[in-house]
């Protein structure tokens, strides 16, 4: 279970305070933990689904290249001249 060491201050209006404790409560959860639950989901869930997709349209976007002839010569030539050092 994660360990929450960071504490965050909201204002809500009297109205949403309501409602939201009211969720909380049907919910069977304290308000924090909804409150939590909600940030994750609309905010972190989406923007690792949106850095998700960007990474997928910039390999779609690579240009196509033949495959090698020999893969395991071409293999090894790579890992040769990943073996030598720079100089």
């Amino acid at each position: 279970m994660p360990q929450y060491t960071r504490r965050a201050q909201v204002l809500f209006t009297e109205e949403q305070y309501h409602e939201l404790t009211t969720l909380a409560r049907e919910s069977g959860q304290a308000l924090g933990a909804l409150l939590r639950d909600a940030a994750v989901e609309v905010y972190l869930r989406q923007r690792r689904q949106r850095q998700k997709a960007k990474a997928v349209h910039r390999l779609l976007a690579l240009k196509q290249t033949e495959p090698p002839a020999d893969y395991h010569e071409w293999e090894q030539r790579y890992l040769d001249e990943r073996s030598t050092p720079l100089g």
